[in-house]
């Protein structure tokens, strides 16, 4: 997926919570340097990828640590006559405040309802993805299904296929999941036996102090055995309803997404397969799978 070099890349959220009368409210930010009301959101730093980046212009603009559901879409519009495109995300407020903005970027914060937000917003572009956020609803959940950082090649290993380690780029990938899936506030880790998958694992675990469950139904060898062992194992963390990620194997996670969102809607994706460190992220409610996103693998 390549972005437009000429284009300044933004990214921010729709930020929302329930009030007390379980109503959705959303928060706007005041930016005293164009005297505007705004998502939060802001520029991407050297080598962040978009939802780092909204995750944490989200936490320096409104000093609250969010966590995220859906990309939402995007906006494109110019600054000083240059181009910029802002992609969103939904994400819930949690209820802990972690700091507060700079007076000097953000001077206020106002949270509104849906409607009364689109009245106030300065740019009218920022009401649509309100309404995209609307249209997908709150209260997902997310199932990230990533891809084992890149490995030695099968040719140029000797020993068991399972043995096989990451090469020099997937240890550098390894090192850097962090920032794209901590948005998503993840609960569990599940990954295949394999030692490519353990250790493209290794530093998101240890950096979220999280377990990781390791079972053969997700390797390589387990689906020569069985082609469906895998999409049970998903199915059964899916009716767990909490945040979940699975570090699997190509020919295992197209698998399972086909099955969980039907042959016809997998051949309207515009991916099948996906690159050593990319994820997808389904997005589920009730066991009904409303979006889907791709992360790409980590560039640092």
């Amino acid at each position: 997926m390549e972005t437009d070099p000429q284009l300044i890349q933004a990214a921010g959220a729709v930020l929302w919570r329930w009030d007390k009368k379980k109503e959705i409210e959303i928060a706007l930010i005041h930016r005293p340097r164009y005297d505007d009301w705004s998502l939060p959101k802001g520029k991407l730093e050297k080598g962040e990828s978009h939802i780092a980046s909204a995750f944490r212009e989200v936490l320096e603009e409104t000093g609250i640590t969010a966590i995220f559901g859906p990309e939402l879409g995007q906006t494109l519009y110019k600054v000083e006559g240059a181009p910029k495109v802002a992609r969103y995300w939904s994400a819930q407020a949690t209820d802990t405040p972690e700091g507060k903005p700079d007076p000097k970027e953000v001077d206020q914060i106002k949270w509104a309802s849906p409607k009364e937000a689109k009245k106030i917003l300065t740019n009218k572009d920022d009401c649509k993805i309100i309404d995209f956020f609307l249209e997908f609803g709150p209260d997902t959940i997310p199932l990230i299904l990533l891809r084992h950082a890149k490995a030695v090649k099968r040719e140029e290993w000797d020993g068991d296929d399972g043995d096989r380690p990451l090469d020099i780029v997937g240890q550098r990938q390894a090192k850097h999941f962090l920032p794209n899936f901590l948005p998503y506030n993840l609960q569990e880790i599940h990954s295949s036996d394999a030692m490519r998958c353990l250790e493209t694992l290794e530093y998101l675990a240890k950096a979220l102090q999280a377990k990781t469950n390791v079972t053969q139904d997700l390797s390589e060898y387990g689906y020569s055995r069985d082609k469906e062992c895998a999409i049970r194992y998903t199915k059964k963390l899916l009716k767990k309803g909490v945040s979940v990620l699975i570090c699997s194997h190509n020919p295992i996670l197209p698998k399972v997404v086909k099955d969980l969102i039907g042959k016809k809607n997998f051949k309207n994706l515009d991916y099948e397969k996906l690159s050593p460190g990319d994820a997808w992220v389904l997005h589920h409610r009730d066991g009904e799978i409303v979006a889907i996103d791709w992360v790409l693998a980590p560039t640092a």
